[in-house]
């Protein structure tokens, strides 16, 4: 069998750094992830959604202005 399509308590746990689901939910909040809070208030991450989050973080990052340095600009 594969994959689960959601993080494993363990996984998400390895992500945010934090065992409380309240603190969970704080870091996920915090750093943009998508997720859902279940029934139980424990937040739900799926792994496509995880995916994408690092994509779109890896994407928004800009370059550094590398003229400025050879033109001796400050920024």
């Amino acid at each position: 069998m594969g994959e689960s399509i959601i993080l494993t308590d363990n996984q998400l746990q390895q992500l945010t750094g934090r065992k409380k689901k309240s603190l969970q939910i704080k870091w996920l909040k915090e750093n943009k992830f998508h997720f859902h809070v279940n029934l139980i208030g424990k937040p739900v991450i799926l792994r496509s959604s995880l995916c994408n989050s690092v994509v779109m973080k890896v994407n928004d990052q800009q370059e550094p202005d590398f003229g400025a340095l050879i033109n001796g600009k400050e920024t």
